[in-house]
């Protein structure tokens, strides 16, 4: 981790990028003003493909990104508030922080973070392929109301607790609630992308039974000729399912056989077994098409993340 102190504030890099080993140009360099010298306690944790970092300070700061050509895109970010107060501006919004609040962002894009002290700050760095965002995520930049809807007060909940509990939890755990707060992401930015054009009930019936279907048969054919049989509706009416999603038949299909072969990959109890017979289990067969379509989705080969397993 760096921490640099200039005449404008600190330039901290490399307390989500593990990867940089504190370089200036790592992806999550930031500038920070306020307190000079600049001092807190910054805690980094791993949660599987997720990196975090606990971030405590005691005196009100401004938080900036610092975007140069060449740097890495991880993503983006997300921020819960656990002690303290704050604001946060993106995109032409704004949303205040205070505790049980959190923010999506990106290092991409001009930001300004202000935290009054003392503050305790958990932040998520989320990979670009990692979780799976949906296209219009960017419109959900310094949303104040996501924490407020259903999924996001879920979402809050489960992000305080793992925050708490961090020290205590076996490399497993980290891992799996690494995949829990992918999950539950997911799920609260599909409903803020799609919130005015609910699906009608019906039609929440049928791709309610085609998911279930999708989960319990990905080892088979699973071509939209075949689910659309399957549940006697039209290729065109399953697309058009699909679409309410913001996703595709196949892109669907896919993600679920990559996530289901990506938890079979950090299972010990599976080490034996190559990538491939793994992927076979659940539909992808070939080896070179599961190399290609891993990397697009979480950002390494097969073989680059078992290695990252403990």
């Amino acid at each position: 981790m760096l921490v640099e102190h200039r005449e404008n504030g600190a330039l901290v890099a490399g307390y989500l990028d593990a990867a940089s080993s504190g370089r200036a140009d790592a992806f999550d360099t930031v500038l920070v003003q306020g307190e000079h010298p600049y001092r807190a306690e910054l805690r980094p944790h791993r949660f599987g493909v997720l990196s975090a970092c606990d971030i405590r300070g005691d005196h009100g700061v401004r938080v900036l990104p610092r975007i140069a050509p060449g740097l890495r895109d991880h993503g983006y970010s997300l921020g819960l508030m656990l002690e303290g107060r704050g604001g946060i501006e993106q995109d032409g919004r704004s949303a205040s922080l205070a505790p049980g609040d959190f923010v999506l962002y990106t290092g991409r894009r001009p930001f300004r973070i202000d935290l009054t002290g003392p503050y305790r700050y958990f932040v998520v760095g989320l990979g670009r392929n990692t979780a799976g965002l949906p296209s219009g995520v960017a419109g959900v930049t310094a949303d104040p109301g996501l924490p407020r809807s259903p999924s996001g007060r879920i979402l809050t909940v489960a992000l305080a607790e793992i925050a708490r509990l961090a020290p205590q939890l076996g490399s497993d755990a980290r891992r799996d609630y690494g995949e829990h707060i992918v999950f539950m992401l997911r799920t609260l930015l599909r409903e803020a992308g799609h919130a005015d054009s609910p699906v009608p009930d019906q039609r929440t019936a049928v791709l309610e039974r085609v998911l279930e279907h999708v989960d319990r048969h990905l080892a088979e054919d699973l071509s939209p000729d075949a689910v659309a049989a399957a549940h006697h509706v039209s290729v065109r009416y399953l697309h058009a399912l699909f679409h309410s999603r913001g996703e595709t038949v196949a892109g669907h299909i896919r993600r679920r056989r990559l996530e289901r072969i990506r938890r079979d990959l950090a299972d010990p109890a599976l080490a034996h077994l190559p990538a491939y017979a793994i992927a076979a289990r659940w539909g992808i067969r070939d080896a070179s098409h599961l190399s290609r379509l891993f990397r697009a989705e979480f950002g390494l080969s097969p073989r680059a993340f078992r290695d990252t397993r403990p």
